[in-house]
């Protein structure tokens, strides 16, 4: 694993927004966004109730990064379009990462590498997806996902805690957690001999390979553990919540497994039994969740995420009460720059 260490970082902030809730039958359906609704739209709520109750001058954002998989168009960044939205001024660092399930921490490792070569005080890091544009209905129920998008504010300074991250990628699999159309490489052969397509699945829409996922994952488990006692004995933490991602909820019973074989058995949480699926956006869902829970002012969090590439993830960061503010639920949308979800 490659590893990252950050101690230039005083403060982060984390809020998501998700479309409003819509009933059915008295029960409460997973937040899908309007056809109009875009990931930008849910950032930029986040990251404008960030920048309101922070009371943040936005002269002194000098990092601006937009992760995610659904932008508002292949060109200009929607980064830059956030920028505008957000009356952030120009000399500031700007663009987008096609980013997905992974994004949260690389959304921190990103903005704290950046803050750290620019003069000004802040970054903010916005992350998500409206994946139900790029999936049936069919598949949304299966594989219980939802839209939502997530704003992180990171503030130069010292702390007391420094922010870890880890990252490797099992590139060799790369094909088994994909959308195989929306780029500019048209093969349908390649679609055609995928394996593991659900019933009705159409190129457009994401192929995931739990068989191939779980195998090739599941080496790298033990390494996963390693490295999250090793940040447990480096920080000698207190009050830790071990935070799962994985995609697929057997993986993620696996590591659990491992992590009780080693004697960890408190405050392990699984993606699977928390939330649907929001992509990027579990994790700061799944702090927000522990936190209230916990009733905690200060909780150290290790998230360990899987996304597209095959990339694994591990973060270690502190997370204050304060600067956890309650998620957002809107319908709003852009209205000066018209959309269509085509890729």
């Amino acid at each position: 694993m490659r590893n990252f260490t950050y101690n230039n970082l005083n403060e982060i902030t984390i809020c998501t927004a998700l479309p409003a809730l819509k009933t059915a039958n008295g029960t409460i359906d997973n937040t899908i966004s309007l056809h109009e609704q875009t990931t930008a739209d849910l950032g930029f709520l986040a990251s404008q109730k960030i920048i309101q109750a922070k009371n943040i001058d936005t002269n002194q954002i000098g990092v601006l990064i937009f992760l995610t998989k659904t932008p508002d168009y292949r060109g200009p960044a929607t980064a830059m379009v956030l920028q505008n939205r957000l009356l952030i001024p120009q000399d500031c660092i700007v663009y987008d990462s096609p980013t997905g399930n992974g994004g949260f921490e690389n959304a921190l490792n990103l903005g704290a590498s950046l803050l750290s070569a620019t003069h000004k005080k802040y970054a903010i890091i916005v992350f998500g997806d409206t994946i139900s544009k790029q999936l049936s209905n069919k598949d949304i129920n299966e594989l219980n996902f939802q839209d939502g998008a997530s704003s992180l504010l990171i503030e130069k300074g010292v702390g007391s805690f420094p922010f870890n991250m880890s990252t490797t990628t099992l590139s060799n699999q790369w094909s088994s957690f994909m959308f195989p159309s929306g780029g500019f490489r048209e093969n349908g052969l390649f679609f055609k001999n995928l394996k593991s397509k659900r019933i009705n699945q159409q190129v457009d829409h994401l192929h995931i390979d739990f068989k191939k996922i779980f195998s090739s994952t599941k080496k790298e488990l033990n390494s996963i553990i390693k490295k999250v006692l090793e940040l447990l004995h480096l920080n000698n933490s207190k009050n830790v919540a071990i935070l799962i991602n994985l995609i697929d909820s057997n993986l993620e019973k696996e590591l659990e497994r491992l992590f009780q074989t080693e004697g960890y058995t408190e405050k392990v949480y699984l993606s699977s039994h928390n939330l649907p699926q929001t992509m990027a956006s579990t994790i700061p869902l799944m702090i927000e969740r522990i936190v209230k829970k916990e009733k905690s002012p200060l909780l150290n969090i290790i998230s360990i995420s899987l996304g597209e590439g095959l990339c694994l993830n591990i973060s270690s960061l502190q997370v204050r009460e304060s600067n956890l503010l309650e998620t957002i639920y809107s319908d709003d949308y852009y209205t000066d720059g018209n959309v269509i979800h085509e890729m």
